[in-house]
This record gives C-alpha cells, sequence and structure tokens, in this order.
C-alpha cells in the first residue's frame, strides 16, 4: 500500500488526492453489504469521470450535523480506543493499493511493536443507534464495504469497528478478512476494468481529448 501521511481528511489536498479514485467509503456502491453487485457502477464511474474532467469542481464537502459531530467527537474516540485496547494508533490521511487506483481514508492505523497490523474505522452515532449497534454487538452491516474494503485496499488482515457516543459505553469490534472480503477485492478489480473501459470510450466525447 502507498501512504499519503501529510494528507489532511476534507482538506482540500484530499479531496484533489481522492478525484477519480473510487474509495471505500463508496464501495457499497460497488457491492451491496449482502455480497450482490450493486447497480450503481455506471453512476459512481461517471461520478469519478466528471472529477477528473473538472477537479477544480469538486467542492469541499460541507458536512451536516451528523459529520460535524463525528469529527468533534473522533479524536476522543481514538484515545479511548487506544486506552480499552492496549494498542498505539496513528492517524492517517488517505492510503491507495500498491498501483494507486483505489483507495481509503482509515480513522487510523492500529500499531503493534511499532506495527501497522490493522486499521481502525470509528462511527460517532446520536444514542439511539449507537446503544441499538451496542446491543447487537456486531459490526453493523451497512459498513461491511468500508470495513472489508479497507482491508482489501490495504492488504491488512483485520480491522477494528468502533461506535462511539459520550454516555455510552463504546463498541469496538474486531472485523477479520472472510468471504466478503474477497467478493469485495473482486467487485473492486472488476470495477476498476470497467471504470477504464468507461474512461476510453466516454472522455473523449466529453473533452475533445484521449483519456489517459
Amino acid at each position: 500500500m502507498k501512504i499519503w501521511p501529510n494528507v489532511e481528511q476534507q482538506s482540500e489536498e484530499w479531496f484533489r488526492v481522492r478525484a477519480g479514485r473510487p474509495t471505500a467509503s463508496q464501495f457499497k456502491r460497488l457491492l451491496t453489504p449482502t455480497g450482490k453487485d450493486s447497480s450503481q457502477w455506471e453512476g459512481y464511474a461517471f461520478e469519478l469521470i466528471d472529477q477528473c474532467i473538472r477537479p477544480g469542481a469538486i467542492p469541499s464537502f460541507a458536512g451536516n450535523r451528523h459529520t460535524d459531530r463525528g469529527n468533534e467527537l473522533e479524536p476522543a474516540a481514538r484515545e479511548e480506543f487506544s486506552r480499552i485496547m492496549g494498542l498505539d494508533v496513528e492517524p492517517v490521511g488517505f492510503v491507495t493499493r500498491n498501483d494507486g487506483i483505489v483507495g481509503c481514508s482509515p480513522d487510523s492505523f492500529v500499531l503493534q511493536n511499532g506495527k501497522r497490523v490493522a486499521g481502525l474505522e470509528i462511527k460517532c452515532p446520536e444514542g439511539p443507534k449507537h446503544a441499538a449497534d451496542l446491543v447487537a454487538a456486531v459490526c453493523p452491516q451497512d459498513h461491511f464495504p468500508q470495513v472489508h474494503g479497507s482491508m482489501a485496499v490495504t492488504g491488512l488482515d483485520h480491522w477494528y469497528f468502533m461506535s462511539y457516543c459520550p454516555g455510552y459505553r463504546p463498541l469496538i469490534v474486531r472485523v477479520d478478512r472472510n468471504d466478503y472480503t474477497a467478493k469485495l477485492g473482486d467487485a473492486i478489480d472488476r470495477f476498476v476494468i470497467y471504470y477504464a473501459e468507461i474512461r476510453k470510450q466516454v472522455i473523449p466525447i466529453l473533452t475533445g481529448k484521449e483519456a489517459t
């Protein structure tokens, strides 16, 4: 994997680095949480192509109440994870596969004896959602594409999912590679081929120039 350590998430540079690259937060548009190909491949491909053609037009996502809450609580959640698990964490901006084509933005790498052994995905939902997830005591299915996709991108064998809400105890679940990880990895590879073919076909039409 290739690490972009000095790219701050949500910064203009972060958006530029991600532009035109399939990323884990959108892998649900490639494979559903139940393991079926999504119907959104074409729409996602055109969205990525637009990012390539008009990189300056990519707006920095202004966020909403939920994203603002996540940004505010994430540092405390990361510290709590490290305390509970007895593991060091390393914030990171952006990561791609060795080929540089697809990427993810882990909330942290998890270190053991100074070695990156896993990643961490932090969610900071409101109380009712957190309570339901805490009782279920598993990684929620709707987060499967992002969590397993991050493993597919980085090559790491496990990931931690954390749900954090002040006033409740946190939920920390270790997620290991399994059949879903393999299915998603296959879907990513097939989408990369599909995306390249679409680019060759439509970029000349859209810009009058050959695709690079």
